[in-house]
């Protein structure tokens, strides 16, 4: 290919190259082009949710009074909102008065004749190990509150060679 011909055939793929870019907008719709960036990041909260909030496994020891009924008269369940955060309330009226699960569990709150503590849990340990023609396998575990982690492995026998 001679050089004139080389540069023309150059300079005209660049020529659509440029022609390309400057009417692509064009081809797409308009709501797609003007699109704000900033609702991509409101998509972001929904991928990412806040962490799971670990105070809301305690557990209590509830103790009443012979002056608290338990007979159930009513139960109402109602949505809290506070702190940013939803949470599902009880509320139950019984022939000595009204209660709310909210309530029963906050430090803040104190009902007659209901005494609220936490329980406290030790942490427990637990570890066993057993030897087979196969190998050797070992467990362990660990439990602090509600929680339980297990730790197992398994190291096989060395083969015989026979």
């Amino acid at each position: 290919m001679s050089f004139e011909a080389r540069t023309f055939v150059i300079s005209g793929t660049v020529a659509a190259l440029v022609a390309g870019c400057l009417a692509a907008p064009q081809f797409f719709p308009q709501a797609f082009a003007s699109e704000p960036q900033s609702h991509l990041l409101d998509r972001g909260k929904d991928i990412f949710p806040l962490p799971f909030d670990t105070k809301r496994l305690r557990k209590y020891d509830i103790t009443f009074d012979d002056s608290v009924s338990t007979e159930v008269q009513h139960t109402q369940i109602v949505k809290k909102y506070g702190f940013g955060q939803k949470t599902i309330v009880s509320i139950v009226t019984t022939p000595s008065g009204v209660y709310s699960s909210d309530g029963l569990a906050s430090p803040n709150v104190r009902y007659p004749g209901i005494d609220v503590a936490p329980k406290y849990h030790h942490n427990h340990w637990a570890f066993s190990s057993f030897t087979s023609t196969y190998g050797t396998g070992t467990w362990s575990s660990f439990s602090s509150g509600s929680f339980t982690y297990y730790n197992y492995s398994f190291k096989p026998a060395a083969r015989s060679r026979t």
